[in-house]
């Protein structure tokens, strides 16, 4: 019994090294990220394609707050501007990120 805690007690380690690494990948991304969309969110002839790539990179970091609410600021920037395709990135995040219980504590 005692090799099969050992075997768990190096597993949970390596869980917590993983969860870490992530967390930094995740804080290295904001960094990266926020000078990106302030720039863009600037521009008043960002095209559609430059705001959709920035939407699609954020994408994949937008389970932390700061990235969401810099995706948040590249939509609300631009939905007047690109109102179909600032549409279609609020429904590919609400299939990605929100859950049945989010839309549960939203009614």
């Amino acid at each position: 019994m005692v090799y099969g805690m050992e075997i768990k007690g190096k597993m949970d380690k390596e869980i917590i090294e993983l969860v870490k690494s992530i967390e930094l990948l995740h804080k290295q991304a904001y960094y990266i990220y926020a000078p990106l969309v302030d720039d863009l969110c600037s521009r008043p002839d960002a095209s559609v394609d430059e705001v959709e790539h920035m939407l699609d990179y954020l994408l994949d970091f937008c389970a932390t707050d700061e990235i969401l609410e810099l995706y948040k600021k590249v939509c609300r920037r631009f939905f007047d501007k690109y109102p179909q395709s600032i549409a279609d990135y609020i429904l590919i995040y609400r299939e990605m990120y929100e859950t049945d219980e989010d839309e549960i504590s939203d009614e």
